[in-house]
């Protein structure tokens, strides 16, 4: 059996495997703090793991309507990827990818609209791309969108 192997701050990967309850309360808004904290703190890089390579999304932040975010990454070998957009409570907003890929480099768009295909807020999120055997994480900011 494999390990999974995690790429990311301690705090966010324990945020990510937490599922969003109704009673979260005080330790919920707690979590998110702590992950906005490091959220602002951190330099943006590249997350490097033997068989994958996860790049900051460009542009970062960004503006949902104006034009949309690009994510790039590089896999080693043919895998199942998926990757999708959190917000900093750890709740899915949007899966982007959820196929298998070929070895190679890959770049997704992300207009910046959730599961439903309205815009999220403005704010931090954290986009994980999972292969199964190794993940990786980045964070993002959005901006607000603009009205039309």
């Amino acid at each position: 059996m494999s390990r999974r192997r995690a790429i990311g701050t301690p705090g966010l990967r324990r945020s990510l495997r937490r599922a969003p309850c109704p009673w979260l309360g005080a330790a919920g808004i707690a979590l998110a703090l702590t992950l906005l904290a490091s959220a602002t703190s951190l330099p943006a890089q590249t997350e490097t793991r033997p068989g994958i390579r996860l790049e900051q999304n460009f542009p970062n932040p960004f503006t949902p309507g104006v034009s949309p975010t690009i994510f790039t990454y590089h896999l080693d070998a043919d895998s199942r990827v998926t990757l999708s957009v959190f917000n900093l409570i750890g709740q899915e907003v949007v899966r982007l990818v959820d196929r298998m890929e070929e070895r190679g480099t890959h770049r997704v768009a992300w207009d910046g609209s959730d599961g439903s295909g309205n815009f999220v807020p403005a704010g931090f999120y954290f986009y994980k791309l999972d292969t199964g055997e190794i993940e990786a994480l980045g964070r993002l900011r959005v901006l607000s969108a603009t009205q039309g």
